[in-house]
C-alpha cells in the first residue's frame, strides 16, 4: 500500500496545520475528571478522529498497541474505521470496554467464549472471578 492523503492541501475541504489544537482532557468540562480518573495521559478522541481521517479509508483497520483509555477505538467508530487494539494493563481495557459500550449502547462480548461484559461485571461483584 502506498501513502494516503486525505488532505492534499485542503482540495476536500479539510487542511492541515503544523500546530493541531484541541481541547485537552485536563480542559475544565463535564466528564473531565471521570476521564483522568479512568487514564492518566487521555487523548481527546476529536485529535485522533481527524489524524485517521487524514491518512485511513472507511471501511479500514487501524490498530493501536497501546489502548490506553480507548480514544483510537472511540474515534474508529465514529468514522467508519475498524479499531483494533492491544493493552498490557486490564484495568485501562475495562475502561475502554466500559467507554466503548456508554458511546455505542453496544455490549462488548469476549470473543472466547461468548460472554458480554456485564455478565463479567455482574461476576466480579459478587466475588467471581472468571
Amino acid at each position: 500500500l502506498g501513502h494516503r492523503n486525505n488532505v492534499q492541501l485542503g482540495r476536500f475541504g479539510r487542511n492541515r496545520t503544523n500546530l493541531w489544537t484541541y481541547p485537552g482532557v485536563n480542559t475544565f468540562r463535564p466528564g473531565r475528571m471521570e476521564e483522568l480518573i479512568a487514564h492518566p495521559t487521555a487523548k481527546p478522541v476529536a485529535m485522533i478522529r481527524d489524524a485517521l481521517l487524514d491518512v485511513t479509508a472507511r471501511g479500514e483497520i487501524i490498530l493501536d498497541s497501546f489502548l490506553g483509555a480507548g480514544a483510537t477505538l472511540m474515534a474508529a467508530e465514529q468514522i467508519g474505521r475498524f479499531a483494533r487494539g492491544m493493552e498490557i494493563d486490564p484495568a485501562y481495557v475495562d475502561v475502554t470496554l466500559r467507554r466503548w459500550r456508554q458511546e455505542t449502547g453496544v455490549e462488548p462480548v469476549r470473543a472466547r467464549d461468548g460472554i458480554d461484559l456485564a455478565a463479567l461485571e455482574e461476576t466480579a461483584s459478587e466475588g467471581i472471578v472468571s
